[in-house]
């Protein structure tokens, strides 16, 4: 894996751990940190599937 697949793959789980524990607790909007996280969640899909064909 590249930088680039470590480094989205590593916000995507710093932001999914945030907004679950935000909506556990009831955080305000946490709704657009989980927007955030699906598209880093993307962007990680997108980058290694790159990485992935370029072998």
């Amino acid at each position: 894996m590249t930088k680039k697949v470590k480094f989205s793959l590593a916000a995507t789980l710093q932001l999914g751990l945030i907004a679950s524990i935000g909506d556990f607790v009831g955080w305000p909007y946490m709704n657009y940190v989980l927007y955030l996280t699906i598209f880093f969640f993307l962007l990680t899909l997108i980058f290694l599937i790159y990485d992935l064909s370029k072998d």
